[in-house]
C-alpha cells in the first residue's frame, strides 16, 4: 500500500484529517533523516510510517476523540494541593500529635492525602497516601464539535492536570484540532490532548459563536449579572467595548491593565461605567487603544475607596479578571509601541 493510502486509512480511523496524519508523518521523517542517516529515502519514509502507526494504535486504546473549533478562554493555573500541604506541615510543626493522630501528616510530618472519597462519592484510591509535591489544574472553555461529523458546535468546559495544565501557550481564538474524551456536555482531557492549529478549519464567524453560546453583556449590565452569579465560582461572561487606556506593563501582582467603554452608551453620557479588565501575561496584546474588542473572564467587585484612599464598606465598580480577549478585526488598532505607561496610582 502506497504512503498517502496508509495515512489516508489512519485519518478515518481516529476520525482526524489527512492534513494532520501528513503533519504527524512528516515531523517523524525528519526525526528517521536525522536518527538513521545510512537508511535510503524509502527506508526512512517506512520507518516513519511505522512509528505512526504505532502512536495511532495507542490512541486508538483511548476513548479521546477528534474536536475542531476555538478555544475562548483558559483560567489561570492552580495548584490544589499547595495550600492543603502547607497547613499540614504547619500542624506537624505545632501540633505534631494531632496532625499524627488525625491522619493529617505521617509520623515523619509528610502530608498525608485526607478525602476518603470524590466528590461523586467513589472512595479515593490515594487516601492516607503521601500527597503529591503538586497538582496543577487548568480550566479550558471551548466552542468546538467532533471532527469529520454533521454535529452542531457546543460549548466545552475541560480540566487539564500536570503538565499540560502548566501550558501557557494554548492558542486563544485560533482554529484548532484536539483530541478529548467525549462526555456529551462535558469534554474530559487525555494524554493525547493537545490544541493544534489549523487555519485551513471553515469556522463560523466567531463573534456569532460568542453571542450564541455564551452569556454576552454589555458593560452597564454588568453589576446585575455579577450580583446574581456572584456565589457560582464557575461563573463566566463576554463582555464587548472600546479600549480607552492600555497599559502593557506588569502591575505588582503580574497583570496588565485595560479600561473597557462601552462607546454608545458614553455619547450620551460621559460618566458612563467603564470596565477595568485584569490581563495575566499569557494572553498576547497586539492592538491598540481604540481598538473594539470582546473579553471574556470572571467578574469581581471589591470595596470603594474614599477620597483618602481609605477602603469603605460599599461596593466598588465590577472588574473583570480576563481568561480570553478576541479583537474584532474590523475594529482593530494596531500600534501598541504608541501606548503611554500609566502608573499604578492612575489605576
Amino acid at each position: 500500500m502506497e504512503k498517502q493510502q496508509y495515512l489516508k486509512q489512519f485519518a478515518e480511523k481516529l476520525s482526524i484529517t489527512i492534513e494532520q496524519t501528513e503533519a504527524e508523518f512528516n515531523k517523524l521523517l525528519e526525526d528517521e533523516k536525522e536518527i538513521h542517516k545510512d537508511l535510503s529515502l524509502d527506508e526512512q519514509e517506512l520507518r516513519a510510517l511505522k512509528r505512526l502507526a504505532l502512536t495511532y494504535k495507542k490512541q486508538m486504546r483511548s476513548p479521546a476523540v477528534g474536536f475542531e473549533g476555538i478555544i475562548v478562554a483558559i483560567s489561570d493555573v492552580v495548584d490544589v494541593v499547595a495550600r492543603q500541604r502547607r497547613e499540614a506541615q504547619e500542624l506537624y510543626r505545632t501540633d505534631p500529635t494531632t496532625a499524627i493522630s488525625e491522619g493529617i501528616t505521617n509520623e515523619e510530618g509528610t502530608p498525608l492525602d485526607t478525602r476518603k472519597e470524590w466528590a461523586n462519592t467513589q472512595p479515593n484510591p490515594q487516601f492516607g497516601k503521601p500527597l503529591p509535591e503538586h497538582n496543577y489544574l487548568r480550566n479550558v472553555w471551548a466552542i468546538a464539535k467532533k471532527s469529520n461529523s454533521e454535529e452542531s458546535p457546543k460549548f466545552f468546559n475541560m480540566i487539564l492536570s500536570g503538565e499540560k495544565a502548566q501550558d501557557d501557550t494554548i492558542p486563544i481564538f485560533k482554529p484548532v484540532r484536539f483530541m478529548a474524551i467525549d462526555r456529551g456536555e462535558k469534554i474530559n482531557s487525555s494524554q493525547f490532548t493537545s490544541f493544534t492549529i489549523d487555519e485551513s478549519l471553515e469556522l463560523p464567524e466567531f463573534k456569532g459563536l460568542l453571542i450564541q453560546f455564551m452569556r454576552y453583556y454589555f458593560i452597564k449590565e454588568l453589576e446585575n449579572y455579577h450580583n446574581s452569579v456572584k456565589d457560582d465560582f464557575s461563573r463566566l461572561v463576554a463582555v464587548e467595548g472600546d479600549v480607552s487606556l492600555l497599559n502593557l506593563e506588569p502591575t505588582s501582582f503580574g497583570s496588565r491593565v485595560m479600561v473597557l467603554e462601552d462607546a454608545e452608551a458614553s455619547l450620551e453620557d460621559l460618566e458612563a461605567k467603564s470596565l477595568t479588565c485584569w490581563i495575566p501575561e499569557r494572553i498576547d496584546l497586539d492592538f491598540a487603544e481604540g481598538s473594539k474588542v470582546i473579553v471574556i473572564g470572571r467578574t469581581a467587585q471589591g470595596k470603594k475607596r474614599d477620597d483618602k484612599g481609605n477602603i469603605t464598606e460599599e461596593p466598588g465598580d465590577i472588574t473583570l479578571n480576563v481568561y480570553g480577549l478576541y479583537v474584532l478585526p474590523e475594529w482593530k488598532i494596531s500600534s501598541p509601541d504608541e501606548i503611554q505607561p500609566i502608573t499604578e496610582e492612575e489605576i
